[in-house]
This record gives structure tokens, sequence and C-alpha cells, in this order.
């Protein structure tokens, strides 16, 4: 395994946050995804803090969107309605993308997304078990 991408059987994530970072550890996990020094992306980070502040509220999205490497075993598990898991197993997407995008959205249209989300639950099937699964 690279130090790039965390794997989990039959899935890999290149898009996570580490265990040992200094806050939540985004900027460790996207550095080591983007493989650039660490202070780096924290220099960028405090820019876009300064800058109107939209670095905190990104921050914290990833925070909440992207599993913890030491954690992908638990990364599909459902957080609200289990939408964003859904999306990931049916279109083999990596499921901290799927959650950043569907938070994103949600604050672009003020919340509208929201009604789009609940609608999904309802017409997005569940992916198909594996054998593995009780």
């Amino acid at each position: 395994m690279d130090t790039t991408t965390a794997e989990v059987p039959n899935k890999k994530y290149r898009w996570t946050r580490a265990s040992d970072g200094a806050l939540g550890g985004v900027c460790k996990g996207l550095a080591e995804a983007f493989e650039i020094e660490t202070w780096m992306l924290r220099v960028i980070w405090l820019i876009a803090v300064l800058w109107f502040g939209c670095g905190v509220l990104l921050y914290f999205t990833l925070w909440y969107a992207l599993p913890r490497v030491d954690r992908l075993d638990q990364a599909l598990d459902s957080k609200v309605l289990g939408v964003c898991a859904r999306i990931a197993k049916r279109y083999e997407l990596e499921v901290g993308v799927v959650r950043t995008t569907a938070l994103l959205f949600m604050y672009v249209t003020f919340g509208a997304a929201i009604l789009v989300y609940g609608l999904c639950y309802f017409l997005i099937p569940e992916a198909h078990k594996s054998a593995k699964s009780p």
C-alpha cells in the first residue's frame, strides 16, 4: 500500500483524514492525498480563514465528511439517512467526496438541497449486501 491511499477490502480511499493530525487530521490527510507537505496546506487553509472566514466552514465540512484513516471499515456507515453512503456504494465513489459535495450543495442552495436529499432517501435503492454482511 502506498502512502497516498488507504485500503479496506475491495476499496481504496484517497481522501481521508489522518488519525494523528493537529485538529481533526484534515490538513494532514489531504496533504498526503495531494502529496505535499502538511505545513503548506495549513498555510493555504490559514489564508482561506483570513479571507472572509470561508476556510473555517470548509474545514469543518471536511472534518465531518471525510473518513478517518484508522476507521475506514466504518466509512460507509450511515450518518444522516445514509444517502451519501448509498450513492458512494452504487456508483463506486469515495464516500468523503460524496458527503463533501452534498454539504457544499446544501450551503450553496441555502438548504433547498435538503428536500432533494430527502427524496434521494426514497428513490435510491440500497446497494446489494455482500455475503459477509449478516
